[in-house]
């Protein structure tokens, strides 16, 4: 439980899940209940931690002491995902050119890992023993509830799929899967969302950049606002997916047509 947030686990053996409860300016996570309006300052104050939830189709009940609290679905909202990236080849060159742009925007950029610790994710996405590897030493790795190696999974994932389609998702997701428990069960919940192409806002808006459709500079400004380190992770493993599927030598290419950009109005 946290001031803008709170986190629910559903205890089902067919289908566990994490709910997140979220106050109207909490970063909206894929797997989230938003209230609608701003209730107060610390909106869920009444709810302590370990409180039993009843989780319904339109309802969500809190059974506490002073009486139960209820939160109902006012409308439904689909996460955000990525526009995925164009296949022609003005499309595959504005994918070289966003690679490019913020690979050197990030150079020298560490978030809660030591520098260099997401670029083994760049050889891991088609290649399963690879994946398996680097998912045991990433999953997990860092504090928080969304340790920052998990950060860095998911925007590999988020970044693979747009620029690769669904199926180039397929070795590195199966990877997450088989090592989830190694981390949280919100991180594992956030990862099985970032395989499906969903994210938070700002993540998306990172990937979008990257493939063409936004100016980079700006996304990844309002991705590294995001928690203490959790919205640099993302980046860098943002970074990482594009660049496995785009390749370091499209990325030189991409550079060297940047320079000649018109700025992005």
């Amino acid at each position: 439980m946290f001031r803008s947030a709170v986190y629910l686990e559903v205890e089902d053996p067919r289908r566990p899940a994490v709910i997140a409860l979220l106050a109207s300016d909490a970063v909206r996570l894929p797997n989230g209940i938003v209230l609608a309006e701003p209730q107060s300052a610390e909106p869920f104050a009444c709810v302590a931690v370990s409180t039993q939830v009843r989780v319904g189709r339109l309802s969500v009940v809190f059974d506490r002491p002073a009486g139960p609290l209820s939160v109902r679905v006012g409308r439904w909202w689909r996460p955000p995902a990525p526009r995925p990236a164009g296949p022609s080849r003005e499309g595959r060159a504005a994918s070289a050119r966003g690679v490019a742009e913020l690979a050197a925007l990030l150079a020298g950029v560490s978030g809660g890992l030591p520098a260099g610790a997401a670029a083994p994710l760049a050889t891991a996405v088609d290649d399963p023993d690879r994946a398996a590897l680097v998912c045991e030493r990433l999953l997990g790795l860092g504090p928080g509830l969304t340790p920052s190696g998990d950060d860095l999974l998911c925007g590999a994932l988020l970044a693979v799929r747009a620029l690769g389609g669904p199926d180039r998702t397929d070795v590195l997701a199966a990877a997450v899967r088989r090592a989830r428990s190694a981390t949280t069960a919100l991180s594992a919940a956030l990862l099985e969302h970032a395989a499906r192409g969903e994210g938070c806002p700002q993540a998306v808006g990172l990937v979008e950049a990257v493939t063409g459709h936004r100016a980079v500079a700006p996304a990844l400004a309002a991705l590294r606002a995001v928690g203490h380190t959790s919205g640099t992770d993302l980046a860098l493993g943002v970074l990482a997916g594009a660049r496995a599927v785009v390749g370091p030598g499209a990325a030189r290419a991409g550079a060297a047509g940047a320079v000649h950009r018109e700025p992005d109005r």
